[in-house]
């Protein structure tokens, strides 16, 4: 009788164990897979790199056009206005401006205004903004309150990038 209770406890001893390991194992990968989601995040948007690349747009557009396109931002129902290829109706030094998105390696720019809360809510019927893109700007931090304007950038890297101008 007493061999019968030593394998019923050795058994459940089995399953305790077991259930801790799974539960433990378990709780691991759901931390790797957060942290791993996390380090790509951290590599593919606003890099050190696309973050000064995207100043020399910025300094660009403050010098050569930066009231027009500024007021046709706040005039157009899109709530954006892209500038990637530096049409000469907005901006000055067009040639200047294609030399610099080429040697960026700016796929697509857009100046909008500081509050992204209205283009939010437009781009999700917008299809000239491409879904990696959208995916970018929902994750933007910006100021509410602001009244300045915001560069966004993709660039043919694959990154993403946004200052506030």
């Amino acid at each position: 009788m007493k061999k019968l209770d030593n394998k019923g406890f050795m058994l459940t001893e089995t399953l305790v164990v077991a259930t801790f390991v799974i539960a433990t194992l378990v709780f691991l990968y759901t931390q790797f897979r957060t942290v791993n989601r996390s380090y790509s995040t951290s590599f593919k948007y606003n890099n050190a790199e696309e973050l000064y690349a995207l100043g020399n747009m910025g300094d660009y557009l403050k010098l050569n056009g930066m009231n027009v396109v500024g007021s046709v931002v706040t005039s157009s129902p899109e709530q954006y206005l892209d500038i990637t290829s530096c049409s000469g109706t907005f901006l000055s030094e067009t040639d200047y401006c294609k030399a610099l998105v080429n040697t960026l390696g700016i796929k697509q720019i857009i100046v909008t205004s500081e509050n992204l809360d209205s283009l939010k809510s437009i781009m999700k019927s917008n299809s000239h903004i491409p879904e990696e893109m959208k995916d970018f700007i929902s994750v933007i931090k910006y100021d509410k309150t602001g009244t300045n304007y915001r560069l966004v950038a993709w660039f043919t890297n694959g990154t993403f990038a946004s200052i506030s101008i």
